[in-house]
């Protein structure tokens, strides 16, 4: 589940103990949820002291903003990356639009606790948290309006600019539809939401006859 949270280049000793605790922290908020995870709990977890869980961080919070700090900035590029790859491969708007959607739902579905993190738990861990969620989803919002006017310049008979609070609304639409999926548990199928998820930006975007 590392993919999400390890950076490229992580060798020094204490930069890998960090990623240790934050993925300790992802392992036990899978199994017993943000609250009633401790310091304790993720120093057992990450097979370290709780004095160095506090050399890294000074509390549970701040460990959880890092480890959605950097899920999110991993899945914003990968949507981001996919995106530019299909545009240089010149496919058509609408394959491009399904191949960004595929990059997010599966480097969730290959990271199921940090997703369980990212999506559910970022939500119980107070207002810092969720007002960096905002930040985060506003990141998502202005990618995609950036995506949508590339796209109408591009295809002006087919592609519509959108305006940012539809885009908005949609974001948060597919957000409750990866949510409902690991809520329910089936975190590793959630490429099956490919389809519906692309349809949603397809019809956000396409121009009406």
């Amino acid at each position: 589940m590392s993919a999400l949270v390890v950076p490229e280049d992580v060798t020094e000793e204490d930069a890998a103990r960090r990623v240790r605790i934050l993925l300790a922290l992802a392992s036990c908020m899978a199994r017993k949820g943000y609250r009633a995870t401790t310091i304790s709990d993720i120093a057992r977890a990450g097979r370290v002291s709780k004095t160095v869980v506090y050399t890294h961080f000074r509390d549970k919070e701040h460990c959880l903003l890092e480890l959605y700090t950097r899920a999110s900035e991993k899945m914003l590029a990968a949507v981001r990356a996919a995106q530019e790859d299909a545009a240089a491969a010149g496919l058509p708007w609408r394959d491009r639009l399904r191949t960004a959607v595929r990059a997010y739902v599966e480097l969730l579905a290959a990271n199921p606790e940090v997703a369980w993190a990212s999506l559910v738990e970022v939500q119980a861990a107070g207002r810092p948290a969720l007002t960096l969620r905002r930040r985060v989803i506003d990141r998502y919002v202005e990618l995609l309006c950036g995506v949508a006017a590339e796209l109408a310049g591009r295809h002006p008979d087919e592609v519509r600019p959108v305006d940012r609070a539809l885009v908005l609304a949609a974001v948060g639409g597919l957000n409750e539809l990866m949510l409902a999926r690991v809520e329910r548990g089936e975190v590793t199928s959630l490429a099956d939401d490919t389809d519906v998820a692309t349809e949603v930006l397809v019809q956000l975007v396409a121009r009406r006859s």
